[in-house]
């Protein structure tokens, strides 16, 4: 069984926080996905990541995350921790 790729988690992020508001902090965005997509999730998804205390699902939505920032669909100037949406980012959720 294989793990969910990284860029699935691209329209999960972008649905968790239009649901949440466009802002959110980071556990509640990941509570938001695992609450939509958990029966989803692989069991190779939630076994532990090697350098964090989290599961891997939760580490490749946080990268995924990174490359939302710099693709302009997140906001690189929100404080730490917290997620939230731009412009391009509220626009890519609805053409989705």
């Amino acid at each position: 069984m294989a793990t969910t790729s990284q860029k699935t988690f691209r329209a999960r992020i972008l649905r968790a926080l239009h649901d949440l508001g466009g802002t959110a902090s980071k556990q509640e965005a990941l509570q938001r996905i695992q609450d939509l997509y958990g029966h989803e999730l692989t069991e190779e998804d939630w076994l532990p990541c090697r350098t964090r205390s989290e599961p891997l699902w939760q580490n490749r939505a946080a990268w995924e995350r990174n490359d939302m920032v710099r693709d302009g669909l997140l906001d690189a100037r929100s404080p730490r921790n917290v997620w939230a949406l731009t412009e391009a980012g509220y626009a890519a959720f609805a053409a989705d």
